[in-house]
């Protein structure tokens, strides 16, 4: 018995191999069977003839040949009988050489000439290198923790001239990628493993070898495009190495490379970055919108009142028969300082005073247009 040999891969991975490179022995088997249950035979045919043989009488203990000897076809009888469970796969070994591979349910295994090997048959998943919590990162300076693991790192490549985005860099990542695989033949996972412990070591390197090669190939932006092939080729190369092994890989996914804490912390700014000027353009187009619509319903207004202004001066000046428009501008202009003064005071003359004013502001209104004072 040994390791298997190495065998021609075909172009496409099947899901799943038949492993039968470790043969069975059913015949030696069923003879270290036959020979065991000979051997109970015979010692119950040993005490069926010493039944009333005393063997042992001592200190008040007897024991005589034909209980004894059953006693003990007994004990060797139960000791025989092993449960294989429906949650495992199991194998008989006689002194190292593989027997047969057991289905579940009881079975006849002697307890010297045999021994019974089983594992697990569950799908089993495991992430390399480590589950997060596992996985101590920072300098490699820094001392390993007890039961944590170092993560694994790859360098890109630099970036082309026409690569011009934000993780169109030069940088060191640290990939992960998560593995499910299941146990199919414990005769072959025996031979070439032992133990689940080899099977993760095994799956790391061959996993970060690959990585390492298509990350030397890629920036990290061409190599977050690139997952889904990545992926596929990871699965292809892990079931390579695996194949008539003993262990089907069902899949392999690779997580999302971290990119270091700092740099996915500015990354994760760019859309808050983007949401905020998004907002204040909005904000500043409402607000020239709203000051542009100030602005004209003032406009408006304003052009509303000085017509209505105008209208009325003309009324009045066709009601009184004003030749002159000065006139009117002139009394509006006197009745404005009424609106702005809680008191007008007038002197002596009374109306005469008032009229004066008017005549006043009349003058002012017509030095305005370059004429004298009318008397």
């Amino acid at each position: 018995m040994g390791a298997s040999t190495a065998v021609a891969q075909p172009a496409t991975i099947p899901a799943m191999q038949s492993a039968a490179d470790i043969v069975e022995n059913p015949k030696l088997f069923q003879w270290i069977q036959h020979f065991s249950a000979g051997v109970l035979i015979a010692i119950c045919v040993v005490g069926i003839a010493t039944w009333n043989v005393s063997l042992f009488s001592h200190f008040g203990i007897a024991f005589d040949g034909g209980p004894t000897a059953f006693l003990i076809a007994l004990i060797c009888l139960i000791a025989s009988i092993k449960e294989v469970g429906p949650d495992v796969i199991a194998g008989a070994y006689c002194l190292g050489r593989a027997l047969v591979r057991l289905d579940p349910g009881p079975h006849f295994l002697p307890p010297i000439l045999t021994r019974l090997r089983t594992e697990p048959r569950p799908v089993q998943e495991f992430q390399c290198p480590e589950e997060p919590e596992r996985v101590q990162k920072g300098e490699d300076k820094i001392p390993l923790e007890k039961g944590m693991v170092r993560p694994i790192r790859a360098v890109t490549r630099a970036p082309k001239q026409n690569e011009t985005g934000i993780l169109d860099v030069q940088m060191t990542l640290e990939p992960s990628f998560v593995v499910q695989y299941a146990i199919t033949d414990i005769f072959d996972f025996v031979a070439n493993y032992g133990s689940s412990e080899n099977v993760q070591k095994q799956l790391r390197d061959i996993g970060e070898t690959t990585l390492a090669e298509e990350l030397s190939r890629c920036t990290p932006a061409s190599f977050i495009r690139k997952l889904p092939k990545i992926n596929r080729k990871l699965v292809e190369e892990i079931r390579k190495r695996f194949l008539h092994s003993g262990i089907n890989i069902i899949s392999v996914r690779l997580v999302s490379p971290d990119i270091t804490h700092e740099v996915g912390k500015e990354l994760a700014n760019i859309p808050i970055a983007r949401a905020q000027a998004q907002q204040a353009e909005i904000k500043s187009v409402g607000e020239r919108t709203r000051l542009t619509n100030v602005g004209e319903g003032t406009a408006n207004a304003k052009l509303s009142l000085l017509r209505a202004q105008a209208k009325g001066q003309k009324e009045i000046k066709e009601a009184l028969g004003i030749t002159d428009g000065n006139v009117v501008i002139a009394a509006e202009a006197v009745s404005g300082l009424s609106d702005k003064t809680d008191v007008l005071i007038l002197g002596q003359g009374g109306m005469r005073d008032a009229m004066s004013l008017v005549k006043g502001a009349q003058s002012a209104f017509n030095m305005g247009k370059g004429k004298g004072a009318q008397p």
